[in-house]
């Protein structure tokens, strides 16, 4: 019997529709907009933590931000333009301000970058990600609106990496004359919703900004909650102390409906898989043996069981419509995994553990629980499938997704041998390929292979867009094979929403709460 099949049949048989809502015809003032999260922030200061990033987005302001429907568009900017290969040139939006009343302008954007540059050089803040996409020497003022990056290297799709939270801009005055410990938690920035207080326990409250560059969001307070256990966040919805959630379980989604709460089950393109890291367990350093863990695993019968039909099975290493549609999944095959296995000298010892010169094949996994969907159950369901093909897993451990983002900091620094992990999307082939570049925040498991890093590096400073689908889909090809994760699918959201609030779901999966929250009835 597969080991998958312990997922219940119950909610294999559950059928999901998608469900939408309706945009509120009036929108009234009324008591705050509540959405539970599964975490305390660790931090408010986008240079220092990007784990929450939805929430950082809400406070900050990039140059350039993802929209809705995933467009990179100009925020802070206003324009960009090529001077040389290595150099653009920068228009910032007039009449722009921060919470505090300072000006957004040429110095602000200067400071900012040489903030981040500053902390990156000296290993201070969570900038691995950010700069390790956007290599800049400098940003340059030209004058009070208008600024220059150079580069190190030529890149073509720099406002995607302008994107990235880590460097929302951040008012000079207010971050040069206040400590670190301070402004952790009490942020100033340039987004839709201005920091009001935060205390652990009780919640982050935020206030719309009134003169955010797009205008005045709809709802006026939010209250943001750390609530870890999802049958909790589930028991608020339904007694109406809150008004969204995101995590919804499949098979929560009936009993949910009932209680007179939407749900939102929303395409996505953050991909779920699980991270094998390098340089701890020698075994894992071996393409045959990542090969035997992805073909020792029924991904169908998860997508299947767990998520009710919803997630679809694919080598999902880079979104659509970038995607390698010749790429197919690992089939599972575990006969196939027990043959890979021996022939890279791992084999059945008395108890049935593989071992190789005295060596056993025991691996350490850590997953969360909440911070993705079914993850905990995911994980088990993997541990029984490896178990079959000779694989031990030494210990199944759950952390908080507190743990699970410092965990993640420093390229997965304090990650063990497995651990569950998602990437989001980056809109183009070059960023979501940062998952497996060996400079690269995303690349947590530590991966280095110099064949692929040569045809990155081609890939990453080609200009000529023609040849761009090529390169893609070669460099998709060879990291599937490779396999340094164990690939998944693209994780299915449902959003928990109560009836009095209208609510946009975006493909990343991302609850920027200036974009998100369209209104409130009362």
């Amino acid at each position: 019997m597969k080991p998958a099949r312990v997922i219940q049949s119950s909610i294999m048989a559950l059928g999901i529709a998608l469900s939408t809502l309706a945009a509120a015809p009036v929108f009234a003032a009324g008591k705050p907009v509540v959405f539970l999260d599964s975490a305390e922030p660790i931090g408010l200061d986008p240079m220092f933590s990007s784990a929450s990033a939805g929430i950082m987005l809400s406070i900050h302001e990039g140059l350039f931000r993802l929209d809705n429907d995933g467009k990179v568009v100009p925020a802070v900017a206003e324009s960009i333009k090529l001077v040389n290969p290595l150099t653009w040139e920068i228009k910032i939006r007039p009449g722009l301000v921060f919470h505090n009343g300072e000006p957004i302008n040429a110095d602000a954007v200067v400071f900012t970058f040489a903030r981040a540059k500053t902390l990156f050089a000296a290993g201070k803040g969570d900038l691995n990600f950010a700069l390790g996409a956007l290599k800049y020497d400098r940003m340059e003022k030209i004058d009070n609106l208008t600024t220059r990056i150079v580069m190190q290297a030529p890149d073509p799709i720099i406002t995607s990496h302008m994107v990235n939270p880590e460097l929302s801009i951040l008012p000079p005055k207010y971050y040069s004359e206040n400590p670190p410990e301070k402004v952790v938690f009490a942020p100033v920035g340039a987004g839709g919703y201005r920091f009001v207080s935060y205390k652990p326990g009780e919640g982050l409250v935020l206030k719309a900004f009134d003169k955010y560059r797009l205008g005045k969001p709809p709802v006026e307070d939010v209250i943001v909650k750390a609530v870890p256990e999802v049958a909790t966040r589930i028991s608020e919805l339904k007694a109406g102390s809150a008004d969204l959630m995101v995590g919804v379980p499949p098979d929560l989604k009936p009993d949910l409906e009932k209680s007179g709460v939407n749900v939102i089950v929303a395409p996505s393109y953050r991909r779920l898989f699980i991270n094998l890291k390098q340089g701890l367990h020698p075994a894992l350093a071996d393409v045959r043996v990542r090969q035997a863990m992805n073909y020792a695993v029924d991904c169908d019968e998860i997508a299947t069981g767990l998520f009710g039909g919803m997630a679809k099975c694919s080598i999902d290493l880079v979104n659509s419509p970038n995607s390698n549609p010749n790429l197919k999944p690992y089939a599972f095959n575990p006969t196939k995994a027990k043959q890979l296995l021996t022939e890279a000298g791992w084999v059945p010892g008395a108890d049935g553990v593989r071992v190789k010169n005295g060596v056993r094949l025991s691996l350490n996994f850590d997953t969360t629980n909440g911070s993705y969907l079914m993850d905990k159950e995911v994980a088990q369901v993997m541990a029984d499938s490896w178990k079959a093909v000779g694989i031990e897993i030494k210990d199944l451990r759950v952390i908080s997704s507190a743990v699970s983002a410092q965990m993640r900091a420093k390229q997965g620094a304090g990650f063990r041998d497995l651990m569950n992990s998602s990437s989001g999307p980056d809109y183009t082939c070059q960023g979501d390929l940062l998952l497996v570049q060996k400079d690269s925040g995303s690349n947590r498991m530590s991966w280095v292979d110099d064949k692929f890093e040569a045809m990155f590096k081609a890939f990453s400073q080609e200009f000529d867009q023609s040849k761009w689908p090529a390169m893609c889909n070669a460099a998709q090809a060879y990291v599937a094979e490779q396999a340094p994760v164990i690939w998944m699918f693209p994780e299915p959201t449902l959003y928990g929403v109560s009836k009095r609030l209208a609510y946009q779901a975006r493909p990343d999966g991302r609850v920027y709460l200036n974009l998100v929250l369209k209104g409130v009835k009362d």
